[in-house]
């Protein structure tokens, strides 16, 4: 007996995810202090979908067949290219299509140049938490406050801790950026996927948040007015930057085979290969795993496809 779904025309998107924990549900306000949380960590399995609803199973057989066609993810417009996964208009007028996005700490809202202010308040001017994670090492990044854990989930992250909560992106990537003098802000695909499930014990890791809290105090401390960036009037948000004194550390368990340490994977994409096929070996992040072949579905992003998924 087997189950097989295929739909045509589907624009592809970057896979999602359930979560399951020992304990759900929880917020990120519950993962700011291990002592009123009353739990010190906390282990979560995932269970990924495509389109939202059905799920990938290991073991199970997948054909992506690109039809030459793509979709922008902004305005949907049906388009023959894209410029990072935008229609060449969207990517040149739209503020998710600009540079400040990769590198918030360049953010130019409070000079009137935003591409679009309204957007900006609603996206960029939200509460944002400052992490450190591990991929393939050590690294600091930013997330909205509602992409906790899926940010980590989508980047390939073993474990991860809050560090600071701000109430802009702006704020954020300013931190981030600060704390590049003693952390990676990038993980190597290639060595992320051979980490596996790979990850410091819960000793080590925070030791490593411990560390880079004494950091970020004594940062904070000495350089407080070059570290707070103004926020809009309108929105009456507070300046202030809130170190996270006793993160809850979260372990993140991915569907894979164990041993990928020596693994020699190969990266395959649609422009070179339109028709891909292949038995899911594991997933991360955003990779699918065919043996030592990786697909990276958010690479793929409006691209428009069959999709054949058989699971036996």
């Amino acid at each position: 007996m087997n189950f097989s779904f295929q739909k045509q025309n589907y624009p592809i998107t970057k896979l999602h995810c359930d979560f399951i924990t020992e304990l759900l549900p929880f917020s990120p306000k519950d993962l700011e202090n291990k002592v009123t949380f009353n739990r010190d960590h906390v282990i979560i399995n995932l269970q990924y979908k495509i389109n939202n609803n059905t799920e990938i199973i290991l073991g199970s057989k997948i054909k992506i067949k690109h039809l030459n066609t793509f979709q922008c993810v902004s305005c949907k417009k049906t388009v023959k290219k894209l410029f990072d996964s935008f229609c060449f208009p969207c990517f040149k007028r739209k503020a998710s299509a600009d540079t400040c996005i990769m590198s918030p700490h360049l953010c130019h809202y409070m000079k009137g140049t935003c591409r679009e202010p309204q957007w900006g308040d609603e996206f960029c001017y939200q509460p944002h938490y400052v992490y450190l994670s591990f991929t393939d090492k050590y690294k600091v990044g930013i997330t909205r406050h509602s992409q906790v854990p899926t940010r980590w989930i989508d980047q390939g992250a073993t474990s991860a801790a809050l560090l600071a909560r701000v109430t802009s992106r702006h704020q954020a990537g300013v931190l981030e950026h600060a704390l590049k003098e003693i952390l990676h802000d990038k993980s190597h695909w290639l060595n992320m996927l051979k980490k596996g499930n790979d990850r410091p014990s819960y000793d080590e890791f925070n030791q490593k948040v411990t560390e880079v809290q004494n950091w970020l105090k004594s940062k904070v401390k000495e350089s407080n007015k070059e570290l707070i960036v103004t926020t809009p009037p309108h929105l009456n948000l507070s300046n202030e930057i809130k170190l996270i004194e006793n993160p809850v550390i979260v372990a993140i368990q991915f569907n894979l085979n164990e041993n990928n340490a020596n693994a020699k994977y190969k990266s395959i994409n649609l422009d070179k290969n339109p028709e891909i096929e292949g038995v899911i070996t594991g997933i991360k992040g955003q990779y699918l795993f065919f043996g030592e072949q990786v697909f990276n579905m958010r690479r793929h992003e409006g691209y428009v496809v069959n999709m054949e998924i058989t699971t036996f």
